[in-house]
């Protein structure tokens, strides 16, 4: 099974198959831009599940949380890991709009229409120049420059392509919209937040209503449901590093003791923090 850093000081390059995030997660500190480009492949970001096929984009430029769940034999990904200083960098110029699109929109599938055809063909060449420059032996005397003016090119062409993908979109209900906005929350405050109640007063809405949203727009799953499953990943995610103490664990991920963690861990899991360990 390959395996990958969480994090890099480069762009880097690699067609995988996401074997690597098999069994547990990872928590991605780089960006990261996946094109799928054979075969089919679900992947979780704790609270939310992403189905890639063929010709299916996924984007998470501040990174995420990230664990593949299922995948055909012949499920094949082109993917781009960014460092958080150049984009932060290349980023300058480009529109705020673009940037909370990305958020919360990380997945899109192309059409079979004539303009998606051609943009799905553009984005296969931005990675062919991806694959050349940030992958095997390729060297240069400006590597700082060359990420930086490769990954501005990209984003802005990026941003071209959503007048395209929003028109591609159904259009959305109100309830539909806030959990869209939840489940990007979950993402960014899922590790130390649990309570339905702050996710609500984000959302300038009650508790009560995003639990109607919820249940009703997101497969029956309440407000709680999706926190814990997000908190359950990320548990994990630390579980792995073995220098942290069950406590330092409990602490980062904002529960009153190692006792609690432990219950809610097992709760759902059916094992220990330390009998997982010893599983993995």
């Amino acid at each position: 099974m390959e395996y990958m850093q969480p994090d890099t000081d480069r762009i880097r390059y690699v067609e995988t198959d996401l074997s690597f995030l098999e069994g547990s997660p990872l928590h991605f500190v780089c960006g990261i831009y996946l094109v799928c480009v054979r075969g089919v492949c679900e992947v979780s970001t704790g609270a939310e599940t992403f189905r890639l096929c063929d010709e299916t984009e996924l984007i998470f430029l501040s990174g995420t949380l990230l664990q593949r769940l299922s995948a055909s034999p012949d499920f094949k990904a082109r993917m781009l890991l960014i460092p958080k200083d150049v984009f932060l960098k290349a980023m300058l110029p480009i529109d705020t709009p673009y940037l909370n699109y990305a958020d919360s929109h990380p997945c899109y599938t192309h059409t079979p229409d004539v303009r998606s055809r051609m943009t799905w063909k553009q984005v296969c060449v931005w990675m062919d120049a991806a694959r050349m420059l940030f992958s095997g032996t390729y060297r240069t005397q400006y590597p700082e420059l060359l990420e930086f003016d490769y990954l501005q090119g990209f984003l802005i062409w990026l941003f071209g392509t959503i007048p395209e993908k929003i028109g591609r979109e159904p259009h959305l209900t109100r309830q539909q919209h806030i959990c869209r906005q939840f489940l990007q929350l979950i993402r960014e405050y899922g590790q130390k937040e649990h309570s339905a109640a702050f996710y609500a007063g984000k959302l300038c809405i009650s508790p009560r209503y995003l639990h109607r949203a919820s249940t009703s727009c997101l497969g029956g799953k309440s407000p709680k449901q999706l926190i814990e499953g997000q908190l359950l990943a990320e548990a994990k995610v630390l579980l792995n590093d073995m220098s942290l103490t069950v406590t330092e664990i409990a602490e980062l991920l904002h529960f009153p003791d190692q006792s609690y963690l432990t219950r809610f861990f097992k709760r759902h899991t059916g094992m220990s923090p330390r009998q997982y360990r010893q599983k993995r």
